[in-house]
């Protein structure tokens, strides 16, 4: 004796749409963290630097351009210019808009005057986030990018 269970057979036909209720129920849930995987995993979430000026007083200010998708906690556009081989001079970071759109950000910040001189220099920036691990927010960067600007005396 055989068993065969064929689509005609009320209990299989059940169990189909069952089956594909519960596959449905998981790609909805499981799709949107799949998609910011992919996106990130696809170099979407980007950052650059377009352009640098420095004040005679000492005001420097970098801006540029971002994207990222929401992950759900803080990001931060952070950017860092380079002082002296392998020597970094981090401005303060500012918080991001992660809507998948582009977004242009500026910073600026006061320094000692004759610390940063107009011309070529380089530029680290980075767009981070900070996840919760415990009480301590742990930064985790999303993209990170080092680029020439010119720095213009304005």
């Amino acid at each position: 004796m055989s068993l065969s269970f064929a689509p005609s057979f009320p209990a299989f036909s059940y169990l189909s749409r069952a089956a594909a209720v519960v596959a449905g129920a998981v790609l909805l849930t499981v799709a949107p963290a799949a998609t910011a995987a992919l996106a990130a995993d696809e170099g979407f979430d980007q950052v650059t630097v377009e352009s640098g000026s420095i004040t005679s007083d000492g005001e420097l200010t970098l801006s540029g351009s971002y994207r990222c998708l929401n992950t759900g906690d803080s990001v931060r556009v952070a950017a860092s210019i380079e002082r002296g081989e392998n020597v970094w001079y981090g401005m303060d970071s500012i918080p991001a808009s992660c809507d998948g759109s582009w977004h242009q950000w500026s910073n600026t910040k006061a320094t000692e005057p004759g610390a940063h001189e107009p011309g070529p220099v380089r530029v680290k920036t980075s767009l981070v986030e900070f996840r919760r691990s415990g009480f301590i927010p742990l930064p985790t960067v999303h993209s990170e990018q080092v680029q020439e600007v010119v720095l213009t005396q304005v």
